[in-house]
């Protein structure tokens, strides 16, 4: 049986939608750490639960923190339709598309010293690109390569240079401090590369001093050292979270499907549940029909009997979030094993 998570984001912002994607079949609900901070998702939490229990269901409530991936500081869309540079701050400046040389700034891993003139900084999942011409001590200038919007906060990261990443930063561990105290049924950590980062996390939650079960640890797997241990993560977790954004940029075209499949194998073999996520059916954001490759691989991985499929920008952003559902729903009766009965972690709230 496999339970379909979603996103939440400016589709999803209100009451209203809330209720209407818990209605179309959502099991459960993905808190995103890297847009808002852990407090203000914690108070949305609590009010997500009142509306769940009115309308008598129980879905998992997901904190997502975001480890240490270098993002834009863009509280705003940032749109490159028409610009011929940007100039890209290595500090957590303002963004301001309307200077005479648009600037952004960068939080996170540092990125300077890896940058040379001719690398490419790859936006979000791909999406968007731009081509570094310069390189300053303390700023590089792009051309970007697409017409597109840079979303609120979105990470980027240098094709084929991939910096070392820090699972738990000091603001990741000031949030699992906290966790036991609210009533998320679990968390998912970002780039986890080895179990001790999951001993870590425990560790951090047991000295809450909070009663009763902590909340589920979720390994979000989305570099290629976390893909070589696996095994050993799946079993320091609760779950794993196959994250093919981060992936992909980290492996390559060509590797990519065979690593993706490794994941989902291996944390089978430890008998832990896999989430798949994310890009699961884009093409519904803005037309009428799914893209057929979506589709195929969708009802693939219902009828290979995956545990949790995670929508993102299906239900953040994108125009049809209760008919996104719907047709997982539809598609998770036809291939899979329909409905879960029980949420997948236990309840606390």
């Amino acid at each position: 049986m496999s339970n379909i998570i979603i996103t939440l984001g400016p589709s999803t912002s209100t009451i209203e939608s809330i209720e209407r994607v818990l209605a179309a079949g959502a099991d459960g609900i993905r808190f995103p750490a890297s847009k808002f901070s852990p407090a203000s998702l914690a108070q949305r939490a609590l009010e997500i639960a009142d509306t769940a229990r009115a309308l008598g269901c129980s879905p998992d409530l997901y904190l997502d923190l975001p480890g240490s991936k270098t993002r834009f500081t863009n509280d705003d869309g940032f749109d490159l339709a028409g610009l011929s540079r940007v100039r890209v701050n290595f500090a957590a400046t303002v963004a301001d598309r309307d200077a005479e040389l648009p600037e952004i700034g960068l939080t996170g891993t540092p990125m300077g010293q890896l940058l040379e003139p001719g690398d490419v900084m790859v936006v979000g999942d791909g999406e968007d690109a731009l081509r570094v011409t310069e390189v300053e001590v303390d700023h590089c200038v792009a051309e970007p390569l697409t017409q597109g919007v840079l979303g609120r906060r979105r990470g980027v990261v240098v094709q084929g240079k991939m910096p070392p990443v820090t699972a738990l930063t000091d603001d990741d561990a000031a949030a699992l401090a906290a966790l036991p105290a609210t009533i998320f049924s679990a968390v998912i950590l970002s780039f986890v590369e080895s179990p001790e980062t999951i001993a870590q996390a425990k560790a951090i939650m047991a000295k809450s001093g909070a009663e009763g079960p902590l909340p589920a640890i979720v390994a979000k797997i989305e570099t290629k050292l976390g893909v070589e241990a696996v095994g050993e993560i799946a079993e320091a977790a609760d779950a794993v979270l196959l994250g093919r954004g981060d992936l992909l940029l980290d492996v390559g075209e060509l590797e990519f499907y065979d690593v993706g499949k490794s994941v989902i194998k291996e944390t089978a073999r430890r008998g832990r549940p896999v989430i798949v996520g994310t890009q699961l059916l884009n093409s519904l954001s803005g037309s009428w029909l799914p893209n057929r490759s979506e589709l195929a691989y969708a009802s693939h991985l219902l009828e290979k009997g995956i545990d949790g499929l995670l929508l993102s920008q299906e239900t953040t952003i994108g125009h049809q979030p209760v008919r996104t559902i719907e047709l997982l729903r539809q598609l998770t009766d036809r291939y899979g094993k329909g409905r879960p009965e029980e949420s997948m972690f236990p309840a606390r709230w």
